[in-house]
């Protein structure tokens, strides 16, 4: 299987990528998940997007907050992860 040569992650990995790399992801929570290095952190810094959007993907947060991925240097939000919806509070019948 071959891969398109215009691929971020493939030209980073040559060192040609057309675009900085370097992205954040954050929440407002402790971010944790199978995939997350430091579990009950708020951020991390990933040097390539494809990483980083994978590893937000696949992460969780306590309900009503939300996952983003942030491209440094533009500040641009590239991937945002909606937040699991809380709890309903019901009152007993």
């Amino acid at each position: 299987m071959t891969k398109c040569a215009r691929d971020p992650c493939i030209c980073a990995a040559r060192r040609s990528c057309p675009e900085p790399v370097g992205y954040r992801i954050r929440s407002t929570s402790p971010i944790h998940g199978a995939l997350w290095p430091s579990p009950g952190t708020t951020e991390l810094e990933v040097a390539h997007r494809c990483m980083a959007i994978s590893i937000a993907a696949k992460s969780r947060t306590e309900p009503g907050s939300a996952i983003e991925v942030i491209h440094v240097d533009s500040g641009h939000v590239i991937f945002q992860k909606p937040p699991e919806p809380l709890p309903s509070l019901r009152a007993p019948a």
